[in-house]
Parts: structure tokens; C-alpha cells; sequence
């Protein structure tokens, strides 16, 4: 009842103003921003200039899709979902939903990003219904009548809905209900009322992995065999980053990856990062070589490259001049790849210099998560995993055998552990020798391979009866004396012993294999020998940030579990692709250093052949063969205990006395069984006790 005869003509106006005929990235400038000066302004393509072609080809009727591959920071959210949005608002009103990889993600990328940039551009906010009501969290009308929500991977946000345009971000980290593939589908349905006149864009950084390492592109600009967002850009018409090169004046490509800085071979590069440093390293190496002249670039060139640049699709060619002749795949999507040298926010040097800091985590830790994550985000490039870069066969392996006396440990070896895997009649075991190879990288020696058969139950007939953890108590008696205390003779001849620093036991096992493995660790804490004893059990969680976890689970807590956990055991959860990765990576090591496996001469072939018996897939490693594989499961057991004792963290010019040099190692004794070295006993702070006459 307050509204004027003009406000109701100006709203009516909004409803039914055509649409004004400009280009996506022009529109997109009532968009206020804040500049790389931290001023506030309009966005402009002056930043970004490979923005403008994807951002206008979203208003194109050739096409249904525009698919958007790039580096995190390159002004690709920002131009393609942002900007897309304040052009649609200003200039050709429809409803649109943003589509982000979660609920949480969706209401804050709405209240954090969305709402600031509606109500800080003039444009965007007179354009908001006035009604308090109209603008919500997940959903905001506009005067012209237009819808915007919010959604994420779901079934029930994606059906039922006519929407003539969805904005996806960040695809590649979608969870919920529906895949990537799945939610692209559900998305070119929701357009398809509306023809040509809707579309659906997505876009983000790579982020899942191929495990195709010896794949090699047949066309100039076909992406790795990966899912996601790199199996969406094949789709299209495959458009890449085209440069001038300042000195030259040909075009090359602005490439996905970190083949552009012409770095070392990898075994090479890993040697200098640890010799060099990563930041001098990256100095030197923060040059962009020209694929035409092989001159070096300087970073300063990079704004006018990119000022220049032009988009290339498959099939076509460009001419020094910028002029593209050709056809391009025919396809109605429209999709693009920009490397990340390219990115306007990320400078070469910082670029390299991260991929080389992740570079030495994975050669002094073997974890690769940081890797994976400059690959994907820095680089704009898919991931394939170390282990899969290579086959390494069985035979390989073997014919690095050394020579050194069965069942002693070499020269070298500063700590043992031990890895137990239950069968349903055996135990069988790995001992695994810790300490610094000759570059003083932590090294690993296979001491022992063997498996436990018989029970100390008789038969009736003079024997033993055979193994069967799964029903008898006892039977798990005889890791005590078989792998618990068991000490090694060192391989000098000096009749001094190691003993075993710390066991894992796998209790998943066959049925009644669980509550047997917690009651023995009972067991073993009534006989003081609980301390050094873990059992480990593998969890398929690859997103969890850690290789493993320690946890005291009590399943009275669960109706739907009754594995005899009652909170009082203390257990090693693996992260079993993570570990494996780490595994395959070292094992593949033929060179000595950190990560290196010594493998005696005297192992059966059959212990390679479990050693390789998985292959890693897209979904993780697999037995697809169905083969033996507890030797492979064994050596993820022992880096875990390794983990647990902070073995990687060791100082090996000031280690703990337990990982000593033989001659100052308290727990290295003579040959008569000496037990482990007590630990220190704990200070504990005098009590006082005030008289109750100094009180007075």
C-alpha cells in the first residue's frame, strides 16, 4: 500500500525489458570487485584476459555447455560463475542456480560471496526484490521476476526444476548422491525447456587421478584419461592457451603441468632438492621456454603473453599474428584447459618453487597429498599417482637381492618392526630394519619373511596341531616368543642382538579372527608386553588428510557392530590407498635413498610376486588378479608403525638411544636375551604439603 504509480511502472519495466545485446564480459563489469590494489571496481578482463572467449561463449546458441578446466586463482570462478551471474541479472534476466560441491559449500559460497556481491554492486542490488522474503540463503528473486538458487550434486535439487542456466563450480570435489557425470546429466536436462537459449557451465582445478602412467595425448590438446572435469573438457572441442613468445614472435601453448620449465629428470630433481634447496631451486629454474626458439622466459613477460593470447581448438592452427584457421571438433560443448603458468595471480617462481617443496615431503616422507595438490591446483594438471608412473615386475625387484646372512640384520639397520597378517590356519610375518642409508635418508632392510603354522595344542599323536586363530586363544600364544621377543643376531659376527621395537598385528582377518586379536592384546597387557603391541586394521577413506590414525573404538556404542571393542584397545586405522601409494613408490626405488628397500638374496620368488600382485586403479588398488598379496599388505603395516615410533622425524645425528649406532644402542645386547632397555622413569614434581602449623 506504500508503493507509488512510478515503482510499480519501474518494476513492471524490469519484467518485460528485453534483453540487452552485449557481449557476456561486458555485462559482467556491474560486478564490483576488489583489484589486485584492493580497490573497489568493476570487474574487468584487463586481469584475465583468457576469461573473456569462455565467458562469452556461455551466451552463445551454439552451444549447451561451456566446460572450464584451469588453476586455482586464474579468475576463472570469478568470470565464469560471478560474472556470468551479474551479466544474466543486468542484461538477460532468467533463472539460474550455482552449483557448489556441498550443502555447507553452497549456503556459504551464497552468504559469503554471493550476497557481498549483490549488495556491494550498485547494478546487482537495485535489481534485488525489495521484499525481505525474496532474498534467502539458497534462494533470491530479482525484481525482473528472476530465480536464483543454490544447489549441490543432488537428485532431489536437480530434478524437477526448468532452469535456463546453471553455474557449476569446482566439480571435481563434488560428494553427495550423484557423481560428476551424473550431475552434468541431470543439469542438461533441467536446460533443455528452454533449447538454445540455456546452459550449463562447469568449471574447476583437476582434482581426480588417472592411473595410466605410461599415457601420452594423440592430439595436440586431448586431456589424460581421467574422470571429472578433465573427462567433461574431452568432450568438447579441446580450446588451449595460445602465446605470443617475445622473442620469436610464434604462438605456443600455455600447457597444463611443469613441462614448460624444462626441470630435471625426476630422479635427478629429487637428488637436487635436497642438496640444492627449493628456493634456489626454483630461482634458477623459473624460466618458460619457448617451444619453437628454446629461449627462456622471464616472468615480466607474462601480462603482455597473455594480453595477446588467443584460444585454439583441436583441429585448428594459429599464425604469429593471432589469425586461428580451421575447423574445430564439432561439439555443443565448448570447452577450455589453461595451464597454470598462465594464471595471472600465481607468479612462475612461486609456481615451481611449490611444486619443489611438495616434491621433497614426498621424497623425505613418501607422502604425496601435497604433490597432488600443487599438481591439481598450481599446475592445472590431473594426477597420476608415483606408483603408477612405472611397472615394476617381480623380477626386478629380485635381481637387486644383496648378500647378507638369512636371519641376521646387515650393517646399517638401526631399529626392527614386525607386521603380523592373520589367515584362517597361519600367521604369517614380515620383519621390517629401519635406518639412514648413505645419504642419511631413512632406508628400510627386509630382515625376515616367514609364516607360522602350528599350534602348541597336541594332536594325540606326538604333534602339533595346526594353526587356528580364529577359535583358539592360545594359538595367538605363539607370536609372544616368535615375534614379540624375538631378537635378531647382528650380521658383524659380534654376537650382540636387535630386538623387535614394535608390532602391528592385522586384526580384520576371517570371522571370530577380531575378538580373538583384542582378547591376546589383553592378554599381553596382564603380562606387561602390551606396550610395544598395535593391532592395525585398513580403512578405504582417500579423503582423510592423515596415513593413519590411532583410536580406541567401542562397539557397544554401534548395535551394528560386535567386534568385542570395548574402548580399552588401542588400534592403528590405515588409510590404505594412501599407504599402499607410499609402498609402491619406495619398493619401485632403484636407487639408494630415502624410501630405498634392501632386499636379501635369499627371498623366495614368491615374495615379489605379492609384493606386485595389486594394481592401482581409479578407485584404488585392487587384486584384479586375485593373487597372494599379504607381503604388499605387510609392508604398508611396518610404514605405519614406523609412523606410530616417528621414525621419518628422526634426527640420525642425535637419534633417541633405541635407534643408536650398534655400539651405544642399550637395547643391541649379547646373545643371552638381554629384554629391551627399561624406558626412563618418569619425573614426577614433589608434592608439597603444607604443616598445618605454618598455616596458623
Amino acid at each position: 500500500m506504500y508503493a507509488t504509480a512510478r515503482s510499480i511502472r519501474r518494476d513492471v519495466a524490469e519484467m518485460i525489458r528485453p534483453p540487452r545485446r552485449v557481449p557476456v564480459s561486458q555485462g559482467a563489469r556491474a560486478l564490483q570487485i576488489a583489484n589486485p590494489s584492493g580497490s573497489m571496481g568493476s570487474w574487468s578482463a584487463d586481469v584475465t584476459p583468457y576469461m573473456v572467449e569462455p565467458m562469452n561463449s556461455t551466451a552463445s546458441r551454439l552451444y549447451e555447455a561451456v566446460v572450464f578446466v584451469g588453476p586455482a586463482r586464474s579468475g576463472k570462478t570469478l568470470g565464469l560463475v560471478d560474472g556470468r551471474l551479474a551479466y544474466t541479472v543486468t542484461c538477460d534476466p532468467g533463472d539460474t542456480m550455482i552449483v557448489q560441491s556441498t550443502k555447507d559449500a553452497a549456503e556459504d559460497y551464497s552468504k559469503t560471496r554471493i550476497s557481498r556481491a549483490i549488495h556491494g554492486s550498485p547494478e546487482l542490488a537495485r535489481r534485488l526484490s525489495p521484499r525481505a522474503h525474496d532474498d534467502n540463503v539458497l534462494l533470491k528473486f530479482f525484481r525482473s521476476g528472476m530465480a536464483l538458487r543454490f544447489g549441490w550434486p543432488s537428485v532431489s535439487v536437480l530434478s524437477g526444476k526448468d532452469i535456463r542456466v546453471i553455474l557449476m563450480t569446482d566439480v571435481d570435489n563434488f560428494t553427495g548422491d550423484l557423481g560428476i557425470d551424473e550431475a552434468f546429466g541431470y543439469a542438461l536436462k533441467r536446460i533443455q525447456t528452454f533449447m538454445s537459449a540455456g546452459i550449463c557451465v562447469a568449471e574447476s582445478s583437476p582434482a581426480i587421478d588417472y592411473t595410466d602412467g605410461q599415457w601420452v595425448p594423440k592430439t595436440p590438446h586431448e586431456g589424460p584419461p581421467a574422470a571429472g572435469i578433465a573427462a567433461l573438457y574431452n568432450r568438447g572441442d579441446r580450446r588451449r592457451w595460445y602465446w605470443p613468445c617475445p622473442e620469436c614472435g610464434e604462438r605456443f601453448q600455455a600447457a597444463p603441468g611443469y613441462a614448460g620449465f624444462h626441470l630435471p629428470p625426476l630422479e635427478e630433481l629429487k637428488e637436487r632438492v635436497l642438496s640444492e634447496g627449493t628456493l634456489a631451486l626454483a630461482r634458477r629454474h623459473a624460466l618458460l621456454y619457448c617451444t619453437h626458439c628454446h629461449v627462456g622466459l622471464e616472468e615480466r613477460w607474462k601480462k603482455g603473453m597473455n594480453a595477446a593470447g588467443v584460444w585454439v581448438g583441436e583441429g585448428q592452427t594459429v599464425y604469429p599474428d593471432g589469425t586461428v584457421e580451421g575447423d574445430r571438433i564439432r561439439s555443443r560443448t565448448a570447452s577450455y584447459w589453461l595451464g597454470g603458468v598462465a594464471a595471472a595471480y600465481q607468479p612462475w617462481e612461486s609456481l615451481v618453487e611449490r611444486y619443489l617443496q611438495a616434491l621433497k615431503v614426498y621424497i623425505t616422507t613418501g607422502e604425496e597429498r601435497p604433490l597432488k595438490a600443487t599438481t591439481n591446483v598450481d599446475g592445472a594438471m590431473s594426477y597420476v599417482p608415483m606408483a603408477a608412473r612405472s611397472e615394476v615386475s617381480a623380477a626386478s625387484m629380485q635381481d637387486r637381492g644383496e648378500q647378507w646372512p638369512a636371519g641376521m640384520v646387515p650393517e646399517g639397520v638401526r631399529l626392527l618392526t614386525a607386521a603380523v597378517d592373520g589367515q584362517k590356519h597361519s600367521f604369517v610375518v614380515q620383519i621390517i630394519g629401519w635406518g639412514p642409508g648413505e645419504s642419511g635418508e631413512l632406508e628400510r632392510w627386509v630382515i625376515d619373511s616367514y609364516a607360522l603354522r602350528t599350534s602348541d595344542r597336541d594332536d594325540g599323536a606326538g604333534g602339533k596341531l595346526g594353526l587356528e586363530p580364529a577359535k583358539y586363544l592360545e594359538d595367538w600364544d605363539r607370536l609372544i616368543d616368535k615375534v614379540i621377543e624375538r631378537r635378531y643376531p647382528l650380521a658383524d659376527g659380534s654376537g650382540r642382538t636387535m630386538p623387535v621395537r614394535a608390532v602391528g598385528i592385522d586384526w580384520g582377518g576371517s570371522k571370530g579372527h577380531a575378538p580373538r586379536a583384542l582378547e591376546f592384546w589383553r592378554s599381553l597387557k596382564e603380562k606387561g608386553l602390551h606396550a610395544r603391541v598395535r593391532l592395525v586394521k585398513g580403512e578405504q577413506n582417500r579423503n582423510r588428510p592423515t596415513l593413519w590414525r590411532e583410536t580406541k573404538p567401542d562397539s557397544r556404542k554401534r548395535k551394528d557392530r560386535n567386534s568385542g571393542s570395548r574402548g580399552d584397545v588401542p588400534q592403528l586405522l590405515i588409510t590404505v590407498d594412501r599407504i599402499k601409494d607410499m609402498v609402491a613408490g619406495n619398493i619401485a626405488r632403484e636407487e639408494r635413498g630415502a624410501g630405498y628397500y634392501h632386499f636379501p638374496d635369499w627371498l623366495p620368488t614368491s615374495f615379489y610376486e605379492e609384493l606386485t600382485a595389486e594394481t592401482r586403479t581409479a578407485t584404488g588398488w585392487q587384486n584384479l588378479a586375485k593373487r597372494r598379496n599379504e607381503q604388499f599388505d605387510l609392508c604398508g603395516y611396518n610404514e605405519v608403525l614406523a609412523q606410530w615410533l616417528k621414525v621419518p622425524a628422526i634426527n640420525w645425528t642425535t637419534p633417541p638411544s633405541w635407534a643408536a649406532p650398534w655400539d651405544t644402542n642399550p637395547d643391541v645386547a649379547a646373545g643371552d636375551g638381554k629384554p629391551l632397555s627399561p624406558p626412563p622413569p618418569r619425573l614426577r614434581r614433589p608434592r608439597v604439603v603444607q604443616s598445618r602449623y605454618l598455616r596458623r
